[in-house]
């Protein structure tokens, strides 16, 4: 080794245990940074979802974010909270509540904050917990575990830090749960959100409060741990000189070697990028069914035939009887799973040839070559009857509506989809669960 590696390595010895040294005395924090600048994270909760009259809204730019509320006196305990979320998102963009992320090594939090508004600055802050331990979203939202604190806000006008020590389980929340000694306490192991809101004594007028950085930390590093290294660092000189021997003499071949293996991996990266982009621009992310982009080649494929070749080409338009009424009564998660699943169902009773798309909401269409007016109808009602008697999530019982249609020689796709589209208009017209043949052209 040189005698300039060796100084290079002496000089770098001394650089990291004066580092060292830094950090005994200053520490070395990990920080989790709260997003304030994303609207698709936050979310704004008032009394109104009680019959209250407060209103709020919330303004996001480069000084942080930003909450304005009307605080009404309409409901027995006037309030205004914005939530902020950490949990993971489904496929769908839904936030899954019960997978937060884990802040119970976090020691402290910093915050800068103002407030305006003509009544007192106090503020309620609640770092929510799941733990299927004692939370049941389904059968209670707020089985949360609440760990709360309660502040004024322009303390922390310029930024403070607050210990997560000071934070407390409500004792309203314990008291109705029953939990355990040992489930009491202060409990950040999986938090999906975390929320500011007006104080518990608030009063009529407007209040407006800033969050202009927020974040969590804690010490990376003991002291004692600090010392070790330095320790160790020094009596581990000899070999980091060996070390950088042969790092010198491996170096080029493994930089070589790197270099090849991250070409080869963006070239697939790329590829499956390639893939992935055309599935999602022809398919329909609930059902994987075609949608319209999707099944447009299938529609002048089968046209061509149908012209040029006097090919039969039928339409069957199929729409999901009162399927509002679904959603409102349970909800658009089992109406989803209601799609899937009647999707499903056609699509094992068609053939090959035949091309079924989600045409939008609950209408579907279905593409048949090789069949005439006659066959089409046929098939109608086979898929109509297999549908009303199949029971779907829940022992749901669904009907569907069917329109269909032959496209005949030298008509145009408008007219030919308008046929189709009329004749399942006078299917529901005529009491819905059933099948009609367009009138020809």
């Amino acid at each position: 080794m040189q005698p300039k590696s060796v100084i290079i390595i002496l000089l770098s010895l001394i650089s990291l245990t004066f580092i060292a040294l830094l950090a005994f005395h200053q520490g070395v924090y990990k920080k989790h940074v709260v997003n304030l600048n994303d609207p698709a994270l936050i979310e704004i909760v008032t009394d109104a979802s009680q019959g209250g009259k407060t209103r709020a809204e919330m303004r996001i730019d480069k000084q942080g974010l930003h909450l304005t509320c009307q605080i009404k006196a309409q409901y027995q305990w006037p309030f205004c909270e914005i939530q902020i979320k950490f949990s993971a998102r489904d496929a769908n963009g839904r936030f899954l509540l019960d997978q937060g992320i884990d802040l119970s090594n976090y020691t402290q939090l910093y915050m800068d904050l103002a407030f305006q508004g003509e009544q007192a600055d106090r503020v309620r802050l609640y770092i929510r917990n799941f733990n299927p331990l004692y939370s049941n979203l389904e059968k209670d939202e707020n089985s949360f575990k609440l760990n709360e604190v309660e502040f004024s806000a322009n303390e922390f006008n310029g930024g403070m830090l607050l210990p997560i020590k000071d934070f407390n389980v409500p004792s309203w929340w314990l008291h109705p749960r029953k939990l355990p000694i040992k489930q009491h306490g202060v409990e950040l192991t999986n938090v999906p959100l975390i929320s500011f809101a007006s104080g518990s004594e608030v009063e009529e007028g407007e209040i407006t409060l800033s969050i202009k950085q927020m974040y969590f930390r804690y010490n990376l590093i003991s002291q004692q741990n600090i010392l070790f290294f330095i320790i160790a660092l020094w009596l581990s000189a000899a070999f980091i000189t060996l070390f950088m021997m042969l790092k010198n003499y491996r170096l080029r071949l493994y930089a070589s070697n790197k270099v090849q293996k991250k070409q080869k991996q963006i070239l697939k990266t790329l590829k499956l990028e390639k893939s992935e982009m055309e599935q999602l621009a022809h398919r329909d992310p609930l059902t994987g069914l075609h949608n319209r982009a999707g099944i447009s080649k299938y529609l002048i494929e089968y046209e061509d035939k149908a012209q040029k070749k006097g090919a039969a080409f039928s339409l069957i338009f199929i729409d999901i009887d009162f399927f509002k009424t679904i959603n409102d009564q349970y909800g658009h998660n089992v109406g989803d799973d209601i799609l899937v699943a009647f999707s499903l169902c056609i699509e094992r009773n068609i053939r090959e040839q035949d091309k079924l798309a989600r045409w939008g909401g609950e209408e579907f269409i279905l593409l048949s070559i090789n069949t005439d007016i006659t066959e089409a109808q046929y098939l109608a009602e086979k898929l109509r009857n297999l549908i009303a008697k199949q029971s779907f999530i829940k022992k749901i019982k669904v009907t569907a509506s069917l329109g269909v249609a032959q496209m005949e020689i030298g008509e145009t796709t408008d007219s030919f989809f308008e046929r189709a589209d009329n004749a399942l208009y006078q299917a529901k017209s005529n009491g819905r669960n059933q099948v009609c043949v367009a009138i020809k052209p």
